[in-house]
């Protein structure tokens, strides 16, 4: 077994990205970040036209997509398959940068590939970074863990349940089932 060469943010940013890869900073470790698959993709441009549609008549914060980077510490930088920051802290941010802390609210997207311990992982660096939600979604057994803190889930939703964040968006709400097409 080879020795993990451990990385900063720093060095992390002054990779040479190929158009073809993307990347996270794992506290450190470099992780290659697999294409996404169709269904996978079909879920995430979903649930982002939903919250897109919302933030239209409700302007709260803004949706970002997975090309965007947040800074969760020295060593780790992540890149959720959707995420929103609050509109107060979304005015500020540096739109030539990476975003500095957590979402408020994170959403990862289970790929066959992902584990759950690894995603396990990087729930507990979004709270620790100050996210206040994190949305699991499973496309496989079209199932949906809502997050409100790192050590648990808090509730498991079935495809007729209703994704809410009463907190971050007042009003909106999504049926599961429709995030699978």
């Amino acid at each position: 077994m080879g020795t993990k060469t451990l990385m900063s943010v720093e060095e992390f940013d002054r990779l040479e990205e190929p158009d073809e890869l993307s990347y996270e900073l794992d506290e450190g470790e470099l992780v290659v970040m697999t294409k996404p698959r169709p269904l996978h993709n079909r879920v995430v441009l979903s649930l982002t036209f939903e919250l897109q549609t919302y933030l239209k008549t409700h302007p709260v914060g803004e949706v970002f997509n997975p090309d965007n980077l947040f800074v969760l510490g020295p060593t780790t930088k992540r890149a959720p398959d959707v995420s929103f920051v609050l509109a107060e802290r979304a005015s500020k941010l540096d739109p030539n940068a990476d975003i500095p802390g957590a979402p408020d609210l994170a959403v990862e997207v289970m790929s066959p590939t992902d584990t759950v311990s690894a995603m396990r992982r990087k729930i507990r660096q979004y709270f620790a970074a100050g996210a206040q939600c994190v949305w699991a979604i499973h496309p496989e057994t079209r199932e949906v863990e809502v997050w409100r803190e790192a050590s648990r889930a808090e509730v498991v939703l079935q495809e007729t349940g209703l994704l809410e964040a009463p907190d971050l968006l007042p009003g909106f709400s999504v049926a599961v089932g429709s995030l699978f097409g």
